[in-house]
């Protein structure tokens, strides 16, 4: 995760907190903090297609 100091602009701003929600999607569905920066090594965009091909959590 980039420090708080990086976010230099409404884009990066934005990107933070989507990488924020993704994280704690991961979270909620029972990832493992290994397999979440996996995940969002990936980048956002496929990182968010695989969450949702996860599917909810039950």
């Amino acid at each position: 995760m980039r420090p708080i100091r990086d976010i230099r602009s409404q884009s990066d701003l934005e990107e933070a907190v989507r990488r924020c929600e993704l994280r704690w999607r991961a979270l909620e569905q029972g990832l493992r903090e290994d397999e979440i920066a996996a995940l969002l090594s990936l980048g956002l965009d496929r990182a968010e297609a695989q969450l949702f091909a996860l599917g909810p959590h039950d």
